[in-house]
């Protein structure tokens, strides 16, 4: 129970932002007059973030599920990534290793790479399963509040944006690798320049080339790349 408790006070942070976030997806899925039970679904099988608010304008527009299958595999690219720099936290259960695997978000790998105080799989496998508990209540919550809200509100998938940002500011306070800021800046300049329909993917690839033929150990490498990919 101790080590639940210790677990949570470092998930604190997340928690401020997954119970609102979690609730904008409710609020826009009610929105969209889209079938109730699947947002909750949405968030237990799949639960991926900025996929999810994505999905709510697909599927409210018509887009078919292999359109969305394609928009998937770009927005979520990055998580092949993250994986490299976490592989020393991996646990070695049948039920836990894939759970783990599946539940890296954004906001969980920045919480597992920059705290400095998750060392062990234990630990790293209960803030994943806090996390998406705070995703999950907030959708419900979202739901329950659409009910009294008027349709059609402006501006609530931007707190998916403001919360990266403060992510990226507090890596960057953190690690202070002023080159790894650098690079991505370059990656992500060149990217929206020439393919800006496909920036995420092709901003990642970038950065992992680049990386690749860096003079830097493989772990480093593993590390950056997860990194920059966020």
């Amino acid at each position: 129970m101790n080590s639940w408790r210790n677990t949570f006070s470092l998930t604190l942070p997340v928690m401020m932002g997954y119970l609102p976030l979690g609730a904008v997806f409710g609020v826009l899925w009610v929105d969209a007059e889209l079938t109730w039970y699947w947002a909750p679904l949405m968030s237990i099988l799949v639960y991926a973030g900025a996929l999810q608010y994505l999905a709510v304008g697909m599927l409210a527009a018509g887009i078919g599920w292999l359109d969305l299958a394609v928009a998937s595999l770009l927005v979520n690219f990055r998580h092949l990534f993250y994986g490299l720099s976490l592989y020393h936290l991996l646990p070695k259960g049948r039920l836990g290793r894939p759970y783990f695997i599946f539940g890296i978000t954004d906001e969980t790998y920045s919480l597992l790479s920059a705290s400095g105080h998750v060392k062990d799989s234990k630990t790293a496998l209960q803030i994943v399963a806090l996390n998406q508990g705070y995703w999950i209540i907030g959708t419900l919550i979202g739901m329950v509040l659409a009910r009294g809200l008027p349709p059609g509100l402006q501006g609530l998938d931007f707190a998916l944006t403001a919360l990266f940002t403060v992510l990226a500011v507090e890596q960057i306070r953190a690690k202070k690798d002023w080159g790894a800021v650098l690079l991505g800046l370059v990656a992500a300049a060149v990217a929206g320049f020439w393919v800006s329909e496909y920036f995420l993917l092709t901003a990642s690839v970038m950065l992992v080339l680049v990386l690749l033929a860096w003079p830097a150990s493989s772990k480093e490498a593993a590390n950056q790349a997860g990194e920059g990919a966020l």
